[in-house]
This record gives C-alpha cells, structure tokens and sequence, in this order.
C-alpha cells in the first residue's frame, strides 16, 4: 500500500509519514505484530464472506497464498500537458516512455504475475477522459515535441490532403502552414472541437491497444482489468472495451443496479470502488456517500453488493478501504471514516454483519438472478 501511495506523497514534497494503523498494531500484537495482522487479515476475510483482496494493498499480504487478489501499475511517462485529472495528468500514448513504463512494472512484478492467486491487474487509476474532443484539444496545445501532438498533425494533414486552408475552413483558424499548427501552444477555437473527436478516439485507442498489446507480450494470461473508470465518457468506454478482460470503474453510489453498459458493449465489469461511511461514533468525516449509523453502514453494503450480484455484468466488487484512515489525513487530507477496521484494528461489526449477510449468500444470489 505505501509503495503505490508514495510518489502521491513525494509530489506534494512530503518524504516522512506517521503510520497510526501500524504504530497501533505493534502496540496490541507486540514485536511480531506485521506477521500476526497478516495472517488475521486473512482469516477475517474468508470469515466475513469476502473472496478476494483489493488492489493497493500489502504485496507480503497478498503472496502468502491465501486470498486471491488484484494488483495495479500506474504508467509513468511523458506528460500530455495540461491534461489534468484528480492523480496524474494522462500519459502521450505514442511516446517510447508509454510503453517501456508498462513493460518495467510488469517485469518488477514477475513473483506476482506467475502466482495462481493474482486474479488480475488495473493499470491506472481515474484518469481525465474529459469531452470527446478534450485529449485531443490538450494535446494540439502541447509542445511540438510531444509525439503525441507530431501524430495530431500527421493525421489531418491526410484528412484535409496537405491542405491547411480546408483545416482553417473547418476549424476556424488562421495557420500559415502546418508547421503552425505543430508549433501552436494556445487553446483552439470551440469551431474545431468537433473536428478534433476523431483524432481524441485514436489517443483512447493508442492507450488501450498499447497496454493490451505488453500484456500479451509480458503478462500473457494475466487479465487485464482496465483502467479504474470514474466518471468517464462512454465513448472511452467503448473503445477500452475492445482490448480489455474487464471493464472497472469506481462506483460510488448506493447501488449500481440502473448501471447500463453502452450499447454494443457487453463485457464483464467489476467495481474498483465503493464505500459508505457514517459519523455517529469514531472519525470525523463521513466519506464520500454518507449514511446515518453503522448499522446503516452495513444494510447500504448489504444493498450495494446484492445489486452488484444481481447485475448482468458484473463479477467482482472491491470495498474502499480496509482500515480507517487517519484523523490527521494521507497526501491529501483524506481522513474518510470508512474501514471495516478502526485505526486501533477493531472492526466495525455491525458493518460486518452486513458484509457476512451477503458474502455467505453471494453465490446463491448470483446463480438466481434474473
């Protein structure tokens, strides 16, 4: 979990941390305590109905050969400028760096991927998909440098066959030539957005087909279980559908029962995230989706996994997270009473009552959805 969350920390120039979860555990386990939680956290799993471990978390956790889990990569590349987004701005897709990023992760995980109990990865985290134009607009604002922006001006040079005024006409610019257009650095007039959707649908089809095409070389068998959708146009879905395993997204709501994939769309899907938190006892801040009580807590879990169950697509939903976060915050001020445990390791049990409701049923309710 540190190792994921670190370059979080280092990009806001914070290099030393308190971990109260773990000061705690040595406190009530003693010495030998990272070996004691790992083996409990397992047994509380297979205990509370729960089958798999979520991404994110403790690589010594997950390889003792007891739970089966996910992993995730996050691609470290060349920046598209601009591009925002909550975590990372979005990676140039043509860039050697895109690649060979995805290629270095999955060679540092080769214990993980011969191991029959990892289940899959997500490579990448809520990524800025934005409007169907939007990759597209960022990149023509970018450097003439960026690969990504050469491969822009390539395409509509064909498109308008090397005819800078019909690209003027169209976009309702003013480019001398197209030398213009590579060394352009400024926002393009709203006239040009739909113009540019086609070329936005090549970066999305660059991104996935570039993962895909390392998985089948260096992880082969491994599933590949997309990019961890939130809040995404449909369209990236579409296309990321073509070379993924599964679909996932981070759905936070209280169910996803009138979750509808896009038409033509028809894949196993699987939720990276969710969670519910309260305030009537412990943390401060109540998280993302609020409920009245703990005992609350556990019916909107209860309701949330059956409808995930019950869903066509769905195979697999992951909680978020397993302990609560610290009142003093992570990187970015987090502090979302949320975990199935407090910072003290003591779990919340009428969440886990909600949990065991379901879990212990979750096969039968699967097999008689409609």
């Amino acid at each position: 979990h540190d190792a994921l969350l670190k370059p979080y920390y280092a990009a806001r120039n914070i290099y030393e941390t308190y971990d109260f979860s773990s000061s705690n555990c040595y406190r009530k386990y003693g010495k030998d305590y990272k070996n004691v939680y790992a083996e409990l956290a397992h047994r509380r799993l297979h205990s509370w109905g729960l089958n798999t471990i979520a991404n994110s978390s403790d690589k010594e956790i997950c390889l003792m050969s007891k739970t089966p889990y996910i992993e995730r990569l996050e691609v470290r590349s060349q920046e598209i400028k601009g591009s925002g987004g909550t975590w990372w701005r979005f990676m140039d897709p043509w860039d050697a760096s895109f690649k060979q990023s995805i290629i270095d992760q999955l060679k540092a995980r080769e214990k993980e991927l011969k191991d029959p109990y990892l289940v899959g990865l997500f490579v990448d985290n809520e990524l800025k998909w934005g409007e169907e134009w939007f990759l597209a607009a960022t990149i023509a604002k970018n450097p003439a440098t960026l690969i990504g922006k050469q491969e822009l001006v390539k395409f509509y040079r064909a498109k308008y066959n090397e005819e800078i005024a019909a690209l003027n006409a169209a976009w309702g610019t003013s480019f001398q030539s197209w030398e213009a257009l590579l060394n352009n650095t400024t926002d393009l007039p709203k006239k040009a957005h739909k113009h540019l959707e086609e070329f936005n649908d090549k970066v999305i089809e660059k991104y996935f087909s570039t993962c895909r095409e390392v998985f089948n070389e260096y992880a082969p068998g491994v599933l590949y279980l997309g990019c961890r959708f939130s809040g995404s146009n449909r369209k990236a879905i579409v296309i990321g559908a073509k070379y993924c395993d599964a679909i996932s997204h981070n759905f936070y709501r209280y169910t996803i029962e009138d979750y509808s994939q896009p038409e033509g769309v028809d894949l196993p899907m699987i939720v990276g995230e969710f969670h519910f938190g309260t305030r009537d006892r412990g943390m401060f801040h109540h998280s993302l989706i609020e409920v009245a009580t703990h005992e609350e807590r556990g019916k909107a879990y209860e309701a949330y996994v059956r409808s995930a169950l019950e869903h066509p697509n769905c195979v697999g939903t992951h909680w978020h997270q397993f302990s609560d976060q610290a009142t003093t915050g992570r990187f970015d001020g987090e502090n979302f009473n949320v975990g199935f445990t407090d910072v003290c390791d003591t779990p919340y049990y009428e969440t886990i009552e909600g949990i065991r409701k379901v879990g212990y049923d979750m096969y039968n309710i699967r097999a008689n959805a409609k």
